[in-house]
This record gives C-alpha cells, structure tokens and sequence, in this order.
C-alpha cells in the first residue's frame, strides 16, 4: 500500500498516479477517467481504494454522474463492492441495535468511538463508511456483565491474550450467513500503557453524543474527543499493524482513516477547535494532532485556521510523540515506566513474557511440539528475531 506523503501527480505518459488520482476524485475535483490509462492502471485503482477503504465512497460519486469514459469493468466492481458493502452493513446494524439495547437492559452504556461511530453521525449514509468491527468502550468494572450478555446473542471470543497490564480490550465474534461481525469491547481506549490513559471511559460518556441513526441506545465520542482519537489511531497504525486479507500493513495513512479527520475538522465550530488544542496540550498530543490533520489537508485540502496549526505546533518535546517514534523495546520500557508501582511492573513483566497458554496453543495451531515452555521458547526468540530485524512485532 501506498504511503500518502508525497503524492505523486503524473507519471509516464501523462497518466496522473493512482494517489492522486484517488484523492482528487475525493475532492470532488474530477470526474473524468485518464484517457492514455489502460488495464494495469484500472486494476491498480481498483486494489488501491478497496485496501484503502474509500471504493463505497468512490461509487457514492460515480453514481450521480455520467461517466461514459470510465471502463465498464471498474464502474462494475464499484458497483459489486458498494452493494456488498451496504447488505453487510444493513446485518451489522440490526445486530449492533440488538446488542445496544441488550447492554441499556443491564444498566451499561457503552459509548461508540471510530468506524461504526463516524460512520452513524459524520456520513450521509453508514455504508460508506467500511470497518471490519465495531469499536466500543466501557466501566471496567462491567466486564464480566458485558461478556455474559454478548455470549447470551451467540458472540464468542477467539483466544486472546488476557491479560490485566498489556490488553484492555476482548474481541467478540458472531458467524452468520454473508460474513461475520466483530464487536472490540475496550476498557480503556488502548493496550499501551502509556497511551490508554490518555482518555477515560468516564470523560468519553461525559462527553458523548446520541445517535439517533442507529437508535436510541447508541451514543458516540464527542466531536472533539473523536478527531483526538481518530489522530491517534493514525499514529499508532503507523507502529502497530492492522490487516487486509490476513496481511499485516503498517501505514497511518489510510485514506479512510484521512477522511474521517477531514470530516471531523469540517464539523468543528471555533470553540470546538479551542477545545481540541486544551484537551491536545494536556494530553501531549499536540504533535500528533498537528501531523494528522497536516496529512490530510495534503491528501483532501481540508480548510483548517491557520490560528489552529500555529496553536498545534508543540513548543517542547512531548512524551506521546516520543513513543512512536521508539521502537518495540523503548515503548515496552515507556509502558513500564507508565505503570504505578512495583508489584504492577513485575505482573506487566510477566505478563508481557509469558501470555495466557489458552492464547499460546491457539497463537501455534500446527505446533507438533504442544510442549508449553517451548512455545514461550520460540515466541520469545521469535520477538528477539524481529527485533534484530528492524521489524515490529505483531500483536
């Protein structure tokens, strides 16, 4: 996949590059299919905006226009992937309201944040917005209700780590006919340490808007704490993988996740910007903000006041941006550091090394060695391999 920061306006034959071309059918710039492109370029567009996450976006504005010049092909998987996208997303929003109100019936109020979230408050419809689960957050202290209520609807959880210090979140999954749905049900809004401070369950709610498009249970991340999010998400992607068909990626620059920090700024009113630079100043994300929202305006031209980068722009060193900028081996040591207390150190430690053997016999399916220390053996001397390498590890 290709990385959004530089992009590339022509190549050989006055064929613009695929980027650009991407993000100026985005901007609603052109709408005109490159007359010396031939069948590579189509193919390339096509695996391009699906990896990137914007093929439902693109058919949205295909769709209203004559585009006699386009090859029938690419109109056609538009099209193909646009309807699958909006069946998928018609189950998926019958299921997520059913889990809604099953958690209001209990006394939980989960608040929404990323995908699904934006999807239901910042696009005219949910479909345009692709995701392969649905990012929620809640007390900690419901944990166990929330489990017991997600299994009642048939969800089960794959094997994960489970632990206390490196994993505040458990993924929850239901298999049905068309595709399977995936619900990440957080604690805090990150597994690092360090990071999964930074916003709280609590402040979330405090904060938090309805979503009356997906009915009257649902509530979402404010504007302000969403466009935070949404910058960190980025940054963390561009250190910690996410995949596409099974295949780790390590980009921040998706240009989903780029347009949903154009949307997000697009809706902000000056006192929402003020907010945003208090709440980025106390946090230490001014930088992270800044790089996000830079990104995008190269990538979508995003109208952001000029007060606002100036304000963005961090006058000393900030200790998130420091995080992501280390390697594997300085954030373990940063997320140590973050943790209050010897004993809460000594469990992150432990926990870090040896994970659950539930997690480790499903992490080594094929092992025909199913030895335990072996296992933890060869994850640890894999993690060693990477790391001498230059490659992160993956979660």
């Amino acid at each position: 996949m290709s990385a959004m920061g530089s992009l590339t306006l022509e190549r050989d034959g006055g064929v613009p590059s695929v980027e650009d071309f991407v993000c100026r059918l985005l901007r609603h710039e052109t709408m005109v299919w490159p007359p010396a492109a031939g069948a590579a370029f189509a193919a390339e567009f096509l695996k391009h905006a699906g990896d990137h996450g914007v093929l439902p976006l693109i058919h949205d504005r295909i769709q209203g226009e004559s585009v006699p010049d386009w090859p029938a092909g690419v109109v056609r998987s538009c099209r193909e992937h646009a309807i699958g996208q909006a069946m998928m997303e018609l189950r998926h929003r019958a299921l997520l309201t059913q889990v809604l109100a099953t958690l209001a019936a209990i006394g939980v109020r989960p608040v929404l944040f990323k995908g699904t979230a934006l999807a239901y408050s910042l696009y005219p419809g949910s479909a345009l917005r692709p995701r392969s689960d649905t990012d929620l957050i809640i007390a900690p202290e419901v944990r166990a209700g929330v489990t017991a209520a997600l299994e009642g609807l048939g969800f089960v959880r794959p094997p994960d780590s489970s632990r206390e210090f490196t994993f505040y979140q458990a993924s929850f999954v239901r298999d049905e006919v068309g595709g399977a749905h995936a619900l990440d049900v957080h604690w805090r809004i990150n597994n690092a340490e360090l990071l999964s401070r930074l916003l709280s369950y609590e402040e979330l709610l405090r904060r938090a808007r309805p979503l009356p498009r997906l009915g009257p249970d649902a509530w979402a991340a404010g504007a302000v704490d969403a466009l935070l999010l949404a910058c960190l998400h980025r940054a963390v992607h561009q250190c910690q993988p996410y995949y596409i068909d099974g295949v780790a990626r390590y980009d921040g620059n998706r240009l989903i996740w780029l347009y949903d920090i154009h949307l997000l700024a697009g809706s902000l009113a000056q006192r929402d910007w003020d907010e945003l630079i208090g709440r980025a100043q106390a946090r230490g994300l001014l930088a992270v903000c800044l790089e996000g929202i830079e990104r995008t305006r190269e990538c979508f031209h995003t109208a952001v006041p000029e007060t606002v980068l100036a304000a963005l722009r961090p006058r000393s060193p900030e200790i998130v941006a420091s995080y992501f900028r280390g390697g594997p081996v300085r954030q373990h040591w940063m997320d140590f550091r973050a943790l209050p207390g010897a004993t809460n150190k000594l469990r992150f430690l432990a926990e870090l090394a040896f994970p659950p053997a539930t997690y480790m016999r499903a992490k080594y399916p094929s092992e025909r060695f199913a030895w335990l220390p072996w296992m933890y053996a060869r994850r640890i001397s894999g993690g060693l391999l990477r790391r001498l390498h230059g490659r992160p590890s993956a979660p």
